[in-house]
C-alpha cells in the first residue's frame, strides 16, 4: 500500500509542477514579457540609422551581433583587441580640451569591411547626455572606423555584416579606456 500511495503523490506532484509551468509560461507572456516595437526595431541589434546611401550591407535581416556567444564567429578585430587599443592609443591626439566621460559607437561592420550607419552617444560621467570637443569626437570616429581595424564577418564561408559597439572612457580629454 505504501508503494502505491508514493507513486500515487508523485504523480500528483509531476501533473501539478507540469500545470504550473504551463500557467507561468502563459502569464509570462501576457503579463511580464515586454513588448517590443518590431516596425521601429525591425533587428536583433535595434535600428540604426541609414545616414550614407552608398553604405549598403549584404543582408539587412542577418547581421551578426558581437555582444551574443562571439566565439563561434570569426574574430571582429583584425589582429586583437589589444592591438586595435595599441593603435589607437598611439594615433589620438589629444588637445587642450577637458573633456569628461563616455563617447558611445554603434556601428555595422558590412561584408565587404565598410563601417557606416554610425550611432554615437556623448555622455558626461554621470551618464547624462553631454558634448564633447567636435575635434575629439571626430578624430575618434576616424581612428575607429578605419577598413584595416576590423575583419569580415563569415560562417561557413559565407561573409555577413556584422554589428559592433565600442565604448571610450574620455578622462581630461584623453582615452582612459577602451570598452568593451
Amino acid at each position: 500500500m505504501k508503494k502505491w500511495v508514493k507513486v500515487v503523490l508523485y504523480s500528483l506532484l509531476g501533473i501539478v509542477l507540469i500545470i504550473g509551468g504551463v500557467i507561468g509560461y502563459f502569464y509570462y507572456q501576457y503579463d511580464w514579457k515586454y513588448e517590443v516595437n518590431e516596425k521601429k526595431y525591425p533587428n536583433n541589434i535595434g535600428h540604426l540609422s541609414i545616414v550614407n546611401k552608398d553604405f549598403n550591407l549584404c543582408n539587412e535581416d542577418r547581421i551578426i551581433g558581437w555582444f551574443a556567444n562571439a566565439a563561434m564567429y570569426t574574430p571582429i578585430f583584425n589582429g586583437s583587441k589589444s592591438s586595435f587599443e595599441k593603435y589607437i592609443l598611439e594615433h589620438y591626439i589629444s588637445t587642450d580640451n577637458t573633456d569628461n566621460g563616455f563617447l558611445n559607437l554603434r556601428f555595422i561592420i558590412n561584408c565587404k569591411g565598410e563601417v557606416g550607419r554610425m550611432e554615437i552617444n556623448e555622455l558626461d560621467i554621470d551618464y547624462k547626455p553631454s558634448k564633447f570637443s567636435p575635434n575629439l569626437v571626430k578624430q575618434i570616429i576616424k581612428l575607429s572606423s578605419r577598413k584595416e581595424n576590423w575583419n569580415i564577418s563569415s560562417i561557413k564561408g559565407e561573409q555577413l555584416d556584422s554589428y559592433m559597439y565600442l565604448i571610450y572612457k574620455i578622462e581630461d580629454g584623453e582615452i582612459s579606456e577602451i570598452l568593451p
